[in-house]
């Protein structure tokens, strides 16, 4: 029954996420969006895997278990949107204020991480993990991704004069 409602949970989730990102990506040139959504997916696949196959971390609920060890939703569509969502926030920021919010918005969505280790079977920490390098690991990734974003724009603005 539990896994039933947690499978709920993640279609749910889903739709919200698929339903949210033809808004976010109207509001963002499609080479940034593009950049962000592949680059975000990327990165979060190579860590998420990286976690999973030394037994640190587990998903024993998630979609297409055969698959994927990972949780593909969350490395593919929830977090790449949210870092999407957040460069659309911060896309004519300076660099404090962008820190700012990116910390703030990626620490405030992790406390739902937290939640969901503690309460459901959507992940599970293991072998020392501690709620702390989970919170790091997300600001760093999602820090990552913007400046790579705003290093390719300046670069570009550079090559167009």
């Amino acid at each position: 029954m539990r896994n039933k409602l947690e499978r709920r949970f993640l279609i749910y989730t889903t739709i919200i996420f698929l339903g949210g990102l033809p808004l976010v990506l109207k509001k963002v040139n499609i080479k940034d969006s593009l950049l962000i959504l592949f680059m975000n997916g990327y990165t979060n696949a190579i860590v998420d895997r990286f976690l999973v196959n030394r037994n640190i971390l587990s998903y024993p609920v998630r979609f297409i278990p055969k698959e994927f060890k990972s949780n593909f939703l969350f490395d593919f569509l929830y977090l790449p949107t949210v870092s999407l969502w957040l460069y659309q926030l911060t896309k004519n920021d300076k660099p404090f204020k962008i820190i700012f919010k990116i910390v703030s918005i990626v620490s405030s969505l992790f406390l739902f991480e937290l939640w969901a280790e503690k309460n459901t079977k959507l992940i599970k920490w293991k072998k020392g993990w501690e709620w702390y390098y989970s919170l790091i690991s997300l600001n760093i990734r999602t820090l990552f991704s913007r400046l790579v974003i705003e290093i390719i724009n300046i670069l570009d603005k550079k090559q167009k004069n």
